[in-house]
């Protein structure tokens, strides 16, 4: 039998989450290893193995990897083996049911294209110090971000009848799209009140990454500072937290102007926005009011696994 399991693969995480509630992040980053010195004993090796070829994932990569740029999930090897490492990093092996998303601008024209790569998908996965498992994917759910998020959030009963705003704000995009909750609980969608916005965190770090190049006149990358309170420049610390709140600040009220655009006065007849996904603080610092779901981060991921249960 199949294990279930649905992985929310971000361009800035790859969350996965098992039926029985196992779960793993990382940063979604992963490069062939490069050449290294044998320092013998003293070496640690943080490798992945794909197949018989060595790879840096995650925390590992962040020196070497760049994030995950492309816009066709299905023909991009990179997203497909992040998968299977997610999948491995929770102890699974053997065939997998699958459920996964997509942004909510790429859904219509990918979907049948991302299931169709993932099914019958597989590798043989050798994480750090841990036997190889073999792994391949037997069936693949792909579903739309933020709507797969609005179910396992609205479902609860802090959350009346109304029509809310759900805005996921993750790595790259912002998704948002109208929803309405009748008194029974029956989610209803609002097509023509959707859409993506290649705005989020990368933007804030992107900002910084600049700022930062730009007075001290030595490049960084948005990798290098997004995880740190202070970077060194010829022998000093300098602390980027201040940086990073006004650029949160700043990408957040271009998300709200844009938000203001497309929805116009729609916008000021909601109960409610909700703010789900990992960059949900740069739309609730600029709208205090906004509501956040326990586990933010989380909620695609977990409106992917409860398609499985369905």
């Amino acid at each position: 039998m199949s294990e279930r399991i649905a992985v929310d693969a971000g361009h800035g995480f790859t969350k996965a989450l098992s039926a029985d509630g196992r779960r793993n992040i990382f940063p979604s980053l992963i490069c062939p290893a490069p050449p290294t010195v044998d320092l013998g004993e003293f070496a640690q090796s943080e490798m992945v193995i794909i197949d018989g070829r060595p790879f840096l994932v995650g925390e590992a990569a962040r020196r070497y990897a760049t994030p995950l740029w492309s816009r066709e999930k299905a023909t991009d090897p990179d997203t497909l083996r992040l998968i299977l490492v997610a999948v491995a990093k929770l102890g699974a092996s053997g065939p997998i049911a699958l459920a996964t998303g997509l942004p909510l601008a790429w859904f219509g024209i990918q979907r049948r294209r991302l299931r169709e790569a993932l099914t019958g998908y597989g590798a043989t996965i050798q994480l750090p110090g841990q036997p190889a498992q073999r792994i391949w994917i037997e069936s693949a759910v792909v579903l739309p971000q933020g709507v797969a998020a609005a179910g396992p959030v609205l479902a609860t009963s802090e959350y009346e009848s109304g029509e809310y705003l759900i805005v996921d704000v993750g790595y790259r995009t912002c998704d948002y799209l109208m929803v309405a909750k009748s008194p029974t609980g029956a989610l209803a969608f609002e097509a023509d009140s959707a859409g993506s916005i290649e705005h989020g965190m990368y933007t804030v770090s992107q900002m910084v990454a600049q700022a930062l190049g730009e007075q001290y006149q030595v490049p960084f990358s948005p990798g290098e500072v997004e995880v740190v309170p202070s970077i060194t420049v010829r022998g000093q610390k300098i602390d980027v937290t201040q940086r990073f709140r006004q650029a949160r600040d700043a990408v957040g009220r271009q998300l709200v102007r844009r938000l203001a655009i497309d929805l116009d006065a729609k916008l000021e007849k909601l109960l409610g926005i909700v703010a789900v996904g990992g960059g949900s603080e740069l739309l609730t610092s600029i709208l205090p009011g906004a509501l956040i779901p326990s586990d933010p981060q989380w909620a695609n991921a977990l409106g992917y696994a409860a398609a499985l249960t369905d």
